[in-house]
């Protein structure tokens, strides 16, 4: 992993088309969130600044210098208040497959720096040029004046695109030489129906599944098939006798062992050169926010309000794909009265799961506070409903998590766009599409693309944070 840009897919078409409308150069500025993921720098495009021809200052401009001054201060000015950082970006329309930044750029950008210094001090400041077909982009951290490459333009939607920021027209990560296809090779199956690309960005897709219960344990077993080599899994809970029928793998021994070590176990068992890394915590500790807002994409798997508003806010502050399960069965004296789950896949663009009332805000409330916090409610009569046990079965689980990774399997190769929301009927044996709208006044979307600025690892404080935006829209 380098350096960064995410995008959703609708705001880089419509940058793409601004800057590559005709054969003149045209200029934007994006305004991102930030944040460092092992060192490197990933940007996060949170609103784009179209800047119109009569805001240039000449006919040959390739900076943000070469604006006129009070459009360059109303730019700079929205990304102060907001506390974003600013990516200029400009094109070069009559490069093709190749682009670079000119000795002109790089002088005014020094200049632009130096600025940024004093302006918006603390953040980082990045730099795009455009051609037909190829991008070239370069960051400077915090306190440098010297820049470093950008290495990938990371484009979310209905499908991930990832694209190499070297200034060459391909791929990112670069793929090496297909291989001649083996009838005996693992994979060959699989690669003749989603090619040797497809294959190797599942390879170097990074996945979190978040919970390692009844459909979490079988999405960790199918990735591990479908070829993910690079895995994190969070979970805090342990095996028990009374849910060894609907955990993939787990056998009667493993009573007592903590879920994240029995699928750990299972993905080995499938590619034993898989990095693995187990957080046997809950979503909301330090270590697990940390690790979780660098992956590529983010399986919840959880069975609690709290669990999924705490993945949802993630996705929407660092611009991570979040593919979300649920199931539930409602069991009645005559039998099964309802059953079914649904998967959900959020991209930048799509209604979130407060927005799609995925998500009761005052059950997870409850769930966020402290134990001392519980004990007083139930003392006092406020607890609405007790925790009881719920049925499951585990072909319901499967047939669940095999539409998840379907999804990921959709965003990742784009074998088809990934569709945001489908539902699972068990007793009418049907499964569909459910069209969903966003919330204008949704308080969770006002976190989209602001990276740290979110404030998400305040859930690893004990209690109910007193800030938590979900909750605002319900009091």
């Amino acid at each position: 992993m380098g350096h960064r840009l995410t995008i959703g897919s609708g705001m880089w078409e419509t940058l793409r088309s601004h800057l590559l409308a005709d054969r003149h150069e045209h200029l934007a500025f994006l305004l991102a969130g930030y944040t460092a993921v092992g060192g490197h720098q990933v940007l996060l495009a949170c609103e784009l600044v179209l800047i119109p021809d009569d805001d240039l200052e000449g006919s040959e401009y390739s900076c943000g210098l070469s604006l006129k001054l009070e459009a360059l201060l109303h730019v700079m000015n929205r990304a102060n208040r907001a506390g974003l950082a600013l990516v200029e970006a400009h094109s070069h329309p009559f490069s093709t497959e190749r682009v670079a930044f000119s000795p002109t750029d790089s002088e005014g950008q020094s200049e632009m720096v130096a600025y940024i210094a004093d302006t918006l001090p603390g953040r980082p400041y990045g730099a795009l040029v455009l051609g037909q077909q190829a991008v070239e982009g370069q960051v400077w951290l915090p306190g440098s004046a010297r820049p470093e490459q950008l290495d990938e333009v990371r484009v979310v939607g209905d499908n991930m695109a990832r694209i190499f920021a070297g200034g060459t027209a391909r791929s990112y990560p670069r793929q090496v030489k297909a291989r001649p296809l083996v009838s005996d090779c693992p994979y060959h199956r699989q690669v003749l129906a989603i090619g040797e690309e497809g294959h190797a960005r599942l390879r170097s897709t990074r996945v979190a599944v978040v919970g390692l219960g009844g459909v979490g344990s079988v999405v960790a077993q199918q990735l591990a098939h479908l070829g993910v080599r690079q895995f994190v899994l969070v979970d805090d809970d342990h095996v028990e006798r009374t849910n060894l029928h609907r955990l993939v793998g787990a056998v009667a021994s493993d009573a007592g062992t903590a879920k994240v070590e029995v699928a750990r176990r299972q993905i080995k068992a499938v590619n034993p050169t898989a990095d693995v890394t187990l957080i046997p915590s809950s979503a909301r500790t330090a270590e697990a926010l940390d690790a979780l807002r660098g992956m590529d994409v983010l399986c919840g798997c959880v069975d609690t309000d709290a669990g999924r508003l705490i993945l949802n806010e993630l996705a929407l502050a660092y611009l991570i794909p979040y593919i979300d399960c649920g199931v539930g069965i409602v069991a009645g004296r005559e039998g099964l009265e309802e059953a079914g789950g649904k998967v959900s896949v959020w991209t930048p663009g799509r209604p979130c799961l407060m927005c799609t009332k995925d998500i009761n805000p005052c059950i997870a409330a409850e769930e966020l506070e402290t134990q001392q916090e519980q004990e007083f409610r139930r003392l006092h009569g406020y607890v609405a409903g007790a925790h009881v046990p719920e049925p499951a079965v585990i072909s319901l689980n499967s047939t669940v998590a095999s539409l998840a990774v379907t999804e990921l399997l959709a965003l990742v190769t784009g074998v088809r766009p990934s569709l945001h929301y489908t539902y699972y009927d068990l007793l009418e044996g049907r499964s569909g599409a459910r069209l969903c709208n966003a919330d204008d006044r949704c308080t969770a979307c006002a976190l989209f693309a602001l990276g740290d600025k979110a404030d998400v690892i305040r859930y690893s404080r004990a209690g109910l944070p007193s800030d938590l935006p979900a909750l605002e829209q319900n009091r």
